[in-house]
């Protein structure tokens, strides 16, 4: 009996071991699971390094940098715009399609026609400035850089504010007044009298507009995949080849709507601030018709610089120079929507918006302003990186 009952004790016991070791190391290979994963989470940190808008491409740009020490899965990158996951995206390391993404490196995120509205009502704004090498910051265009019209010259910042470089030429920039980057070039009107172009690097191309028969007073001019569009003697709209620089057409004449234009922005439409009884912003068809003017008199005070939202993106906002301390922000109706004085002094030149705002400011310099547009990564582990643009 005493043989049956300890052989019984010894089965059991054995049973018991078994149960009880087996839970131990399920308890133990799940603690190494979750002490991995912890790891990882802790191995895993990303980066939103910058964020640009291109409009001549209706492209957003995300660059993002692995500065965990873990190597991570690029399939499993997700983006999130405005609280809206995009259709499709692509990525990209140096230009090189890739799965690997080592610590250090820097994936570029690209969002082709990208839903977002870049609206301007963000309180508070995360704004800087940068004075370097300003000395008297006049009209302002953005592409892939920031091109600030200073005196003689013109200086060049990055998206970032950045002083990049001077482009000093005085042989083909004498007196130039507006400049405009499309593409590959950078258009500069200089004299009044014509429009040169340069490379994006500074390097002179050619004089691409030069017409006397067709023009005598250039005032301000504004350019998009096609055309030139040049405000010509404070009196009429002209039309030119962007590639070839040849007179195409007079598409706004002076009288009805356009009395005394003062600057011209073109991208879903003509955007032009003229002067007759009083200053007021008039929007055209990009042909010159149906000419209806956007903000009345009322809302303006002596405005000297205008530009709009690209032409790509679905919601189009106008953004005025108004006086001289501010910028005054437009819906597509002319309803107000904001008005941007932050880190502004009483000597605002002017301003160009492509996802962010950049100001030409005679006193305070470049002066750049987030616009409010959320963008987030997420990575694996659950891992994200968040930034207001």
């Amino acid at each position: 009996t005493m043989a049956i009952f300890f052989a019984a004790f010894l089965i059991l016991f054995s049973i018991l071991y078994s149960s009880l070791n087996d839970a131990f190391d399920s308890v133990s290979e799940s603690f190494d699971e979750k002490y991995e994963y912890m790891n990882d989470r802790l191995d895993t940190q990303v980066t939103i390094l910058d964020v640009s808008y291109q409009r001549d491409s209706n492209t957003l740009d995300i660059r993002v940098q692995n500065t965990g020490s873990k190597v991570l899965d690029i399939s499993k990158v997700d983006l999130v715009l405005e609280g809206t996951i995009p259709a499709s995206f692509n990525k990209s390391i140096q230009g090189t399609d890739t799965e690997v993404w080592l610590p250090m490196e820097v994936l570029t995120i690209t969002v082709d026609d990208p839903d977002v509205s870049f609206e301007a009502d963000l309180d508070p704004r995360a704004s800087f400035t940068n004075d370097a090498s300003l000395s008297a910051p006049a009209n302002i265009s953005v592409g892939e850089s920031v091109y600030v019209l200073d005196g003689q010259d013109i200086d060049v910042f990055t998206l970032g504010s950045v002083f990049d470089f001077t482009i000093t030429d005085s042989s083909n920039m004498v007196s130039p007044s507006d400049l405009k980057v499309w593409g590959d070039y950078l258009y500069v009107l200089d004299e009044g009298t014509h429009i040169d172009r340069f490379g994006l690097d500074g390097a002179w191309v050619d004089r691409i507009v030069n017409d006397t028969t067709n023009s005598s007073v250039l005032t301000s001019f504004s350019v998009d995949s096609e055309y030139i569009y040049i405000i010509d003697n404070r009196s009429h709209i002209d039309r030119f080849g962007l590639t070839t620089g040849i007179f195409v057409d007079s598409i706004v004449p002076n009288g009805g709507t356009m009395t005394s234009p003062r600057d011209i922005f073109v991208s879903s439409h003509i955007f032009v601030i003229d002067y007759s009884s009083g200053y007021h912003v008039d929007m055209y068809g990009l042909d010159g018709s149906g000419g209806t003017e956007l903000v009345g008199t009322a809302g303006l005070s002596s405005p000297t610089d205008i530009c709009a939202s690209a032409n790509g993106l679905d919601d189009v906002y106008v953004y005025v120079v108004n006086g001289s301390n501010e910028v005054a922000v437009f819906n597509a109706t002319g309803s107000p929507v904001d008005t941007v004085d932050s880190l502004l002094s009483d000597s605002v030149i002017a301003v160009d918006v492509t996802g962010k705002m950049y100001v030409s400011d005679n006193v305070n310099g470049l002066v750049v302003e987030n616009l409010g547009t959320n963008i987030k990564v997420v990575v694996e582990n659950g891992i994200s990186c968040v930034t207001v643009q």
